[in-house]
């Protein structure tokens, strides 16, 4: 059955507002959402495990002065002032994907890759979706922000089969990430928005 663009209209401005409200509904749930262990993490609301973390972990103090905001600017220009996800980003990639037919796109804010690559897929639903806000909530609730950097500096994936800054450093300057300059960290991030494209 054909469905109208009409229909698909309503039904977005149906669901968008219950979407809305469902994920701010999730911000208020209180309690204790991870356990924190040395070589993984446990999310508790579905006892799943992240993946294992990396021995050469690489504290975010070590990298060049400016390192930080270089990040965020890149990756997510809003990071200080969400809680773990934006609705509008969220609701412009729902309208394309019932307007235009097409997959969900970004809408990934630093936090939600956080959760995606710890504990989820890259495959591109609704529902998926919905599991990487609700982790990205709990990861908010559960770590500074300083900390979620790390983490995602420390476990996201740079590419050419590995994860972790410290390996994306050997790999493209053949030395460690506290020997990087601001230029070389800044090279590095570029890469993060497609990791495994050609030089």
């Amino acid at each position: 059955m054909k469905i109208s663009n009409k229909n698909i209209l309503f039904l977005f401005i149906c669901l968008a507002p219950v979407f809305s409200m469902s994920i701010l509904f999730l911000e208020f749930i209180e309690g204790r959402y991870f356990l924190f262990k040395e070589n993984s993490i446990k999310f508790l609301n579905d006892n799943s495990y992240s993946i294992e973390l990396t021995q050469d972990w690489v504290s975010i103090d070590e990298l060049p002065k400016g390192a930080v905001q270089t990040l965020v600017s890149i990756e997510d220009s809003r990071f200080y002032n969400h809680n773990g996800f934006s609705l509008f980003d969220i609701h412009s990639a729902l309208a394309q994907n019932f307007f235009l037919g097409k997959k969900l796109r970004g809408a990934s804010t630093i936090t939600q890759q956080l959760s995606r690559t710890l504990f989820l897929n890259r495959e591109k639903t609704i529902k998926r979706k919905l599991q990487e806000i609700r982790i990205s909530v709990a990861l908010e609730k559960s770590l500074t922000k300083k900390e979620i950097l790390e983490y995602y500096l420390n476990t996201v994936y740079w590419g050419k089969g590995f994860n972790g800054i410290y390996f994306a450093s050997r790999y493209h300057y053949r030395k460690p990430p506290n020997e990087l300059s601001l230029v070389e960290f800044e090279d590095l991030v570029q890469k993060l928005k497609r990791p495994d494209r050609s030089p």
